[in-house]
């Protein structure tokens, strides 16, 4: 047993309760998943292919071929610049000063590349141009900064060139930049949802994690928002953060009600390398937080693995009565819809295909997959050769397909129905896969699961441990 994964889940506050999960995670037989929690990739969403090497023109035809069954898609362009790295961020980024001259070319080209790129997409995909984007994000990075006229310059050709005719459309931004004028900008564009990271509303934590705004920032922007009618606003906040405390944590939520917000994602930080477990935007290089010097600041310490998991049962606590948790770590309040882009994406009856645009994203079909360069110099290169920007394309064996799509459904946290499985997989039973069923009896005597009839639904402790289970336990005999 990892003796120093245990002493960090034995860092309890002793003025709450001992979390669920703690009997669990410390004996020896779950030591695989103390260890996941312990030093874990980010987020839930790593569904790899098992055929590497893929031919590109393969997943091309995969990806065609799909989208026209489906219908339906998830399109996403990635926007990578950013005023400074944050202390936590392993993302692809291009720093820069907005207000720089020479930055104004920076801002030229990445929508320049985003555009060429986009229509080497279009080229290679024909369906791509008329199916439905059912909805359409802009990540970052902090897009943000982008100046009105390339972001109206991007959006005219993303509109003239892809069927927006029932598209939702998110943005994500950062409280510093989506002031009141650019929101309205974002408003007149079409943008009825935006998202930004808070990260905390206590104002020494967010310094501390290296931002540079205001928890008044933030509450700000969220009331600027809803001046202009976009009621749609998900603040992103993390947990086991350098100096962050239970009680931190119980004033975010308190915070969260008193703002009656619609959407909220409150994410575990994530300390092992993105680099080393590919994402939804590939990872890049360590975290200044993972680099010696930097942990131990102004006295401050990281909260043990104990501790995030009592701040975890109080976001469950306080969430309980108004919001509810889909997929992981997304909460919406009960008089909203999930996220639209991750329902589309893991939901068992959906699961539709995903294209990115830009620097370090990922996308996929059911075939198969493909991951951008992270590296911008090397992504500038391809473009500017005539090649796609993808770095490494993988392809899902039928079993792989299968196993995918069980674990995505997992992670939505709704109950995994069989008969909708079957509908998806031409009659085939989830309980008829060598590797998913053998999983399933695991998880059954671990009480991770239950299974009723057709039903498989993640105990509470499943729940909470919903990544470990999708990133530890699918594995083969050789693994």
């Amino acid at each position: 047993m990892n003796n120093e994964a245990l002493n960090s889940l034995l860092d309890i506050d002793e003025n709450y309760p001992v979390p669920l999960v703690n009997e669990f995670l410390a004996q020896p037989e779950n030591r695989a998943f103390l260890e996941y929690v312990y030093k874990d990739p980010f987020g839930c969403h790593v569904f790899p292919g098992d055929i590497t090497d893929y031919p590109l023109p393969s997943f091309f035809a995969d990806m065609d071929s799909d989208i026209k069954k489906a219908g339906k898609i998830h399109l996403w362009a990635y926007i990578p610049t950013c005023r400074y790295r944050c202390h936590f961020c392993q993302y692809p980024t291009v720093i820069l000063n907005p207000k720089a001259a020479s930055s104004q070319e920076v801002f030229r080209d990445l929508v320049d590349f985003n555009i060429k790129e986009a229509l080497m997409w279009l080229e290679r995909v024909p369906n791509l141009a008329t199916v439905e984007v059912g909805e359409f994000n802009i990540f970052g990075g902090t897009p943000s900064l982008l100046p009105e006229p390339e972001l109206r310059r991007m959006m005219a050709f993303y509109k003239s060139h892809f069927n927006f005719s029932t598209a939702t459309m998110r943005f994500e931004g950062e409280p510093g930049t989506l002031n009141k004028e650019y929101l309205a900008i974002l408003k007149d564009l079409g943008f009825s949802k935006i998202s930004f990271g808070t990260q905390s509303f206590n104002d020494e934590i967010i310094t501390a994690c290296g931002r540079m705004h205001s928890a008044d920032e933030c509450v700000e922007t969220i009331y600027q928002a809803r001046e202009i009618d976009i009621d749609w606003v998900s603040v992103d906040l993390i947990y086991g953060m350098l100096g962050q405390t239970v009680d931190d944590v119980k004033y975010d939520m308190e915070k969260t009600l008193e703002l009656g917000l619609s959407h909220v994602v409150c994410t575990k930080l994530h300390m092992d390398e993105f680099i080393k477990n590919r994402t939804g935007v590939s990872g890049e290089r360590e975290s200044l937080w993972q680099k010696k010097g930097l942990i131990n600041i102004n006295n401050m310490s990281f909260p043990g693995l104990g501790k995030q998991y009592q701040m975890r049962e109080l976001v469950e606590k306080y969430l309980a009565d108004g919001y509810t948790e889909h997929p992981t770590m997304y909460f919406h309040r009960n008089d909203q819809q999930p996220e639209k882009w991750k329902a589309l994406i893991t939901d068992l009856d959906k699961q539709y295909p995903e294209v990115a645009i830009g620097l370090g994203g990922s996308s996929k079909s059911t075939r198969s997959e493909a991951i951008n360069i992270t590296g911008y110099k090397k992504y500038k290169e391809a473009l500017n050769e005539d090649r796609l920007p993808i770095e490494e394309s993988r392809g899902f064996s039928p079993a792989q397909r299968e196993v995918n799509a069980f674990k995505m459904a997992l992670s939505t946290l709704i109950p995994v129905d069989d008969k909708v499985f079957k509908q998806r997989f031409d009659g085939n039973s989830f309980f008829e896969n060598p590797l998913i069923n053998r999983t399933l009896d695991k998880l059954v005597q671990k009480k991770l699961v239950t299974v009723s009839g057709d039903v498989v639904t993640l105990t509470p402790i499943g729940i909470t441990l919903v990544e470990a289970i999708i990133n530890t336990q699918f594995t083969t005999e050789t693994e």
